[in-house]
């Protein structure tokens, strides 16, 4: 016999439209707390209150959950990219330091995100076209800036390709250091490198701009 209540649980979560996004909102959070070894589409299922078999209804697998989790991530970053270095007026110099900034913005304000978008949860992103295609277009708006800056004179004589390697080694530095180092900065004594985080923390846009002198100036 059918039990009635499921049914109606399921059917409203369903076609409301919204069980998608809570099952990837419980999902973060999830993550957060006990990492993706722990994660489970019918421990989602229960804590949104549907069948076991309603999640597949949106996600074949953890792994597409995954997948869609790491994909919306690259999406944000790109708007965050986008948005920073499109007000910062028409300087490539300027909107490439805006744009490292707005990517650090976004690592500090989506920590369990971002970890997983460079964790190794999902090795080769051609697995999935929509994860490709938003990391891809992440990627591309600050190689475009990059251009830019390439093609102004007196520019360094350098790739795009390892121009761009040198911003992501830099922005990804600075945004790791923030995350993942901070915690460990007390007791340390002013002499340990460590402590150069809360010097970071004050002005982030000053070191980015530091680390990448050579190429925004």
């Amino acid at each position: 016999m059918v039990n009635a209540r499921s049914t109606s649980r399921d059917s409203r979560g369903y076609h409301h439209g919204d069980l998608r996004e809570t099952l990837m909102q419980t999902a973060l959070a999830s993550i957060e707390a006990h990492g993706t070894e722990q994660l489970s589409l019918r421990a989602l299922a229960r804590a949104a209150g549907v069948s076991a078999t309603a999640p597949y209804r949106h996600f074949p697998s953890k792994r597409c959950l995954l997948a869609a989790l790491i994909t919306r991530g690259f999406q944000r970053l790109e708007q965050s990219v986008r948005r920073a270095s499109d007000d910062a007026g028409p300087d490539p110099g300027e909107r490439l330091l805006a744009a490292g900034v707005g990517y650090v913005e976004f690592a500090l304000a989506n920590p369990t995100l971002y970890h997983l978008m460079f964790s190794t949860v999902i090795e080769d992103f051609s697995e999935y076209a929509d994860l490709q295609a938003a990391s891809e277009a992440a990627y591309a708006v600050v190689l475009g800036i990059i251009e830019d800056v390439l093609a102004r004179p007196g520019a360094p004589d350098l790739p795009v390709s390892e121009a761009g390697g040198v911003c992501w080694a830099a922005v990804h530095g600075v945004s790791s250091l923030l995350l993942f180092g901070q915690d460990r900065v007390q007791g340390r004594g002013d002499r340990s490198p460590l402590t150069s985080i809360t010097l970071i923390e004050r002005d982030p846009a000053a070191v980015l701009r530091r680390l990448l002198e050579g190429l925004i100036d």
